[in-house]
């Protein structure tokens, strides 16, 4: 009889000194939209609802618990969170202090600025008129319609006086006649009456709407070489950009270890937006879902998000290191099962994550 009570006792101590499946899981989060937003107190996305079909598949208690990103990940690191509901990328150096699910999902980080206001596109197009560019453009074409012009000029000089005459008001009757001539507008106040001058006449005609289009390619370039000049399709382009970030995020690793001298780090994406809209910084760089989510609820098209993407990324839970290994597995098997259902790709898309 002792003997039976010694094996219960030492069972049951054995028992209670290892954390079981029913135990009550502290599963942390931060909301990251738009894979686990908080509204109203309610909390949805496809994270928060890959992580409730779990739980309920293996009738795991938990409680909930609001941390910024960088308390998130020292929970996990010390233990004092078990699970982290909010999506994690999965990186090398966060794995050697936590584990991690299978990915479920894959993306990209991406760059949102501030969009461009009517009447600051309206400055940078009269600025464009100002350029080096421009001028250039605009004196090689009157170059070329004054040569004409002469040509027209000398051969008429003697023989059309009354439309070409002589002097510097003969000169100018030239200019004018090859200009009307190359613009095709056709007044035909001035027109050749020489042979020499309908030889230059027809040569012009045919040259000059080669020219023409020439030209206006030159000068549509340099209306548009200051826009085409800012506009950044590269993420090397942003080496000397002020970029902001969220601290201790992927995108914040792959810039640090990237050489990006210029980031700022913040807690929250709030914190974030507001940097962005005092000037502070000149563009977000965070996760490309987070970003199209600020831009889907942009009512007033303030925001921008650049056709740029780097640093792709694995989205997994992250799971304190001596969580039990039996836990871990049915966690990342159902992280799998899950995932591949149609269900999980419907949630996807109704969420603009397809």
């Amino acid at each position: 009889m002792n003997r039976i009570v010694l094996i219960i006792t030492i069972t049951f101590f054995t028992l209670a000194g290892h954390a079981q499946p029913t135990d009550t899981l502290i599963v942390g989060y931060n909301p990251s939209p738009p894979f686990l937003i908080k509204e109203n107190g309610i909390i949805h996305g496809p994270s928060y609802w890959l992580w409730q079909k779990i739980a309920e598949e293996h009738n795991l208690p938990y409680k909930l618990m609001e941390m910024t990103l960088d308390s998130l990940l020292q929970g996990l690191a010390s233990g004092s969170v078990d699970v982290s509901a909010s999506p994690l990328t999965i990186t090398s150096e966060r794995h050697e202090k936590m584990d991690f699910t299978p990915p479920y999902h894959i993306a990209h980080s991406a760059i949102l600025t501030e969009n461009i206001s009517g009447s600051e596109r309206a400055l940078e197009f009269i600025d464009s008129f100002l350029s080096v560019n421009f001028f250039r453009a605009m004196g090689a074409l009157a170059f070329v319609i004054l040569v004409f012009g002469f040509l027209e000029w000398y051969f008429e000089r003697k023989h059309n006086k009354e439309e070409f005459g002589d002097g510097l008001k003969g000169l100018w009757n030239g200019f004018w006649w090859s200009a009307v001539t190359m613009t095709t507008v056709g007044y035909g106040d001035k027109s050749p009456k020489t042979v020499g001058g309908r030889i230059i006449a027809l040569i012009w005609m045919f040259t000059a709407i080669i020219i023409i289009s020439g030209f206006t390619a030159s000068i549509a370039s340099s209306l548009t070489v200051n826009q085409i000049g800012s506009s950044k399709y590269d993420i090397q382009d942003y080496k000397e950009t002020q970029l902001g970030t969220i601290e201790k995020s992927g995108t914040d690793r792959w810039l640090r270890d990237n050489f990006f001298p210029h980031k700022k780090t913040y807690s929250t994406m709030d914190q974030l937006i507001e940097a962005l809209n005092n000037k502070e910084i000149e563009a977000i760089a965070y996760d490309r879902p987070n970003l199209q989510n600020i831009i889907k609820n942009d009512s007033l098209s303030a925001f921008r998000l650049v056709n740029v993407k780097y640093n792709p990324q694995f989205y997994g839970f992250g799971l304190k290191r001596d969580l039990p290994d039996e836990l871990e597995k049915k966690i990342s098997i159902s992280v799998l099962k899950y995932t591949e259902g149609m269900d999980w790709k419907i949630l996807l898309s109704e969420y603009d994550l397809e």
